[in-house]
């Protein structure tokens, strides 16, 4: 008769998407400014600049709290879908960063605010999916915070004060990563319990910390 109890759940480690893993940075701004032209709203990539990172929602209220902030994620997400706009390309840094954390015997998590299927499709175009192990969608700051936990993440990564949030919310270690709009100092002052400059820093931290 065995003794042993359940076995531990698998450990993962948790990374936003946009400016953290895959470079979406013009394929978000003209997606935006066009969405917003259709709404007759005149906006520039600078004034979107710095609401990267935020639900469309929060953009739209922004930069044009007159406009019907439905109709902009709708002809929003339809000029993200096209195909003539940027490619999706990964961040410097990027896949070794998953790879390290394959190596430590831990699984990889996506959590983003993009749509499912947007957040595959950039995995996809960066030529990083076969390192993701679940991807989740459509959640923002504290919201991530419960996928995070169901994936037993002991650590979340990304670019924005939001993902801070959401490491908090999941009890897991924020690790904020100034590739973003938000610089290293803004991150810290939000909380990040650990601040890189980009991810090629990554690999020989995550070899030295190598979990909880």
């Amino acid at each position: 008769m065995s003794t042993s109890g359940p076995a531990a759940a698998p450990v993962s480690c948790g990374f936003d998407l946009d400016l953290t893993l895959v470079d979406t940075r013009g394929r978000i701004l003209a997606s935006a400014v066009a969405a917003f032209a259709e709404l007759g709203v005149e906006v520039s990539e600078e004034h979107v600049v710095p609401y990267l990172g935020v639900p469309l929602t929060v953009l739209a209220g922004g930069l044009a709290p007159a406009a019907d902030p439905t109709a902009f994620v709708d002809r929003y997400r339809h000029h993200y879908s096209l195909k003539h706009l940027a490619p999706c390309s990964p961040m410097p840094g990027a896949r070794t960063a998953l790879l390290a954390v394959r190596a430590a015997g831990h699984r990889v998590v996506v959590v983003s605010a993009k749509l499912h299927r947007f957040v595959r499709e950039a995995l996809v175009g960066a030529d990083l999916d076969d390192l993701v192990d679940a991807i989740h969608g459509e959640l923002f700051a504290a919201d991530k915070g419960p996928a995070l936990a169901r994936e037993h993440a002991w650590a979340y990564l990304g670019d924005h004060p939001g993902d801070v949030v959401a490491a908090t919310a999941a009890g897991a270690l924020a690790i904020g990563v100034a590739t973003g709009a938000h610089d290293g100092a803004a991150l810290r002052a939000a909380g990040a319990g650990v601040v890189l400059e980009d991810l090629h820093a990554f690999p020989d931290w995550y070899a030295d910390r190598n979990g909880p």
